[in-house]
């Protein structure tokens, strides 16, 4: 019977954890804007109705996260369409 290793909670921690902790510190900031938070939002509640197999609530929320990333990307090709226009 193999025995495993028990985990040290005090080892130090290595470089691509310490990378990895820097993203989703920069992915929570990020969070702050309620563009990503209608979007991020949406992305869940798809998540968990999928999981619960609801097919009425996965519909609904496919279309709410349709719309918020329209809307994101509407807000993205504004200032792109701005700039094009002036140069």
């Amino acid at each position: 019977m193999p025995t495993t290793a028990a985990v040290n909670d005090n080892a130090p921690v290595l470089d691509v954890e310490r990378d990895a902790l820097d993203v989703a510190s920069e992915a929570a900031a990020a969070c702050g804007d309620p563009r990503l938070e209608k979007l991020v939002g949406a992305a869940v509640l798809v998540a968990t109705a999928f999981r619960l197999r609801d097919e009425d609530a996965l519909i609904l929320t496919l279309r709410r996260l349709t719309e918020a990333v329209d809307a994101l990307e509407e807000e993205v090709a504004e200032p792109e369409q701005r700039a094009s226009a002036c140069g």
